[in-house]
């Protein structure tokens, strides 16, 4: 352990270009970004918290959803991958029993006094119920944590679907897992993530998003059982292959401020499993829907219908696509790409909000992709809750400069952004 001002130095020397390597890429351009950006953190905790204290650095990555749109809050499957942007955060203990995070591009520092565990409703929605929610998981696996202050900065676009909230959430938990010496595994450290967003945020989220931020590398996970998920991690090393480029396009349209539509899918798709006696779809027979759909139309509405129709199709999508990618199938799995973006319009219904038609930014993403990529062999959808945020594309290098040109022109520079698979997990790198 260092003082923040002796990691800066260290950075700033090029120390620890290996671990920047790993996480980022080799590239002297990358490297010299991440280390302004790293000691930037670190002179900002300074700035809110005072110098020369001991300090510890922690990274969580963000996620590029892949298939399992709106299925692992079902008990169906998932399949997710860490990528390169990522938030990085910088902690040191403190001893009054307070946990205090200030965090880039906010004008207000998150204080939780861990003498209050219980919800509070000032902060509902908003980052510092996470931080809350956090440590009563901790609490309440016996666990004993303390205050400590933090810095963090992050380039996962926020309300974008790329999971910004599970990036800060695992570099919460694992602040807390490690400065306290409370050895829980990644895992245990997602659910706590996770239930600190539907609880003490207000979220009714699944538990993949978590777990990619948490483990790295690409996920495979199976929620029958949630209490203890089968979770199969496939490496990233190698999965796209040569000359094929991940993009992600930024539409400007945030889905922070649309829980309620998220709410509504699994209110909907739950809806319809109780009309089988289940709490969700994953507990329901295919075929008993389709042999029960005059009645479940008439007790949950067509849309509800057609949401349990969406979970079906692409929980059986979403295991296809993870056999493809293990049978190095590429082109296989593209093709379950482009149908699983197809499924979002018109069954799940979650590209665009149906109180604000005029506002379909996430719609022009996807057609104008399709428009550029069609016959090329590449693949688009939608990506995360949808509504607004990010589209994902699978662009081959040759289309790359149209495809982000195209994409730019519409929607701004710096839209488009070229992802690469990160290998690493959540947790304290330095």
């Amino acid at each position: 352990m260092a003082t923040s001002a002796q990691r800066r130095q260290e950075i700033q020397s090029g120390v620890w270009d290996s671990l920047l390597s790993r996480l980022y890429g080799p590239s002297e351009a990358v490297l010299t970004r991440q280390r302004v950006r790293w000691c930037a953190a670190l002179a900002e905790f300074e700035r809110y918290f005072g110098p020369g204290r001991q300090v510890h650095l922690y990274t969580a990555p963000g996620r590029a959803e892949l298939g399992g749109n709106h299925t692992d809050h079902q008990h169906g499957y998932g399949l997710a991958a860490a990528v390169n942007l990522d938030l990085v955060g910088v902690a040191s203990r403190n001893e009054d029993n307070y946990i205090r995070v200030k965090s880039w591009g906010f004008n207000k520092i998150d204080v939780i006094d861990l003498d209050q565990p219980n919800p509070q409703v000032s902060e509902s929605t908003h980052s510092a119920s996470l931080i809350r929610g956090l440590a009563e998981g901790f609490a309440s696996m016996g666990k004993q944590i303390g205050g400590y202050d933090a810095y963090t900065a992050s380039d996962v676009l926020r309300g974008s679907g790329l999971s910004s909230s599970a990036a800060f959430e695992m570099a919460m938990g694992f602040m807390m897992n490690e400065e306290f010496h409370c050895e829980l595994t990644p895992i245990q450290v997602a659910r706590l993530g996770q239930y600190a967003e539907n609880i003490y945020f207000g979220k009714p989220s699944g538990m993949l998003d978590q777990l990619t931020s948490a483990l790295g590398g690409v996920i495979f996970a199976d929620f029958e059982d949630t209490e203890s998920p089968r979770i199969e991690k496939i490496h990233a090393d190698g999965l796209l292959p040569e000359g094929m480029v991940l993009c992600v396009t930024d539409t400007r349209g945030s889905h922070s401020e649309l829980t309620a539509e998220f709410a509504a899918i699994r209110r909907e798709m739950e809806g319809v499993a109780g009309c089988f006696d289940c709490k969700v779809l994953g507990q329901v027979s295919e075929s008993d829907f389709w042999a029960q759909l005059p009645m479940v139309r008439a007790v949950c509405g067509d849309r509800a219908c057609l949401r349990a129709v969406h979970f079906f199709e692409e929980n059986a999508r979403t295991l296809a696509e993870d056999r493809a990618l293990r049978a190095g199938d590429f082109d296989r799995f593209l093709s379950l790409v482009r149908q699983s973006g197809h499924a979002s319009f018109a069954l799940c219904q979650n590209v665009y909000c149906a109180s604000t038609p005029a506002r379909q930014e996430l719609s022009v993403a996807l057609a104008l992709s399709q428009h550029i990529l069609e016959g090329t062999g590449g693949a688009w959808r939608m990506q995360g809750g949808g509504f607004a945020g990010t589209i994902q594309a699978f662009v081959p290098r040759g289309c790359l400069e149209r495809y982000c040109v195209a994409i730019e022109s519409v929607f701004g520079p710096g839209s488009c952004h070229l992802l690469t698979l990160r290998e690493q997990g959540a947790g304290c790198v330095l």
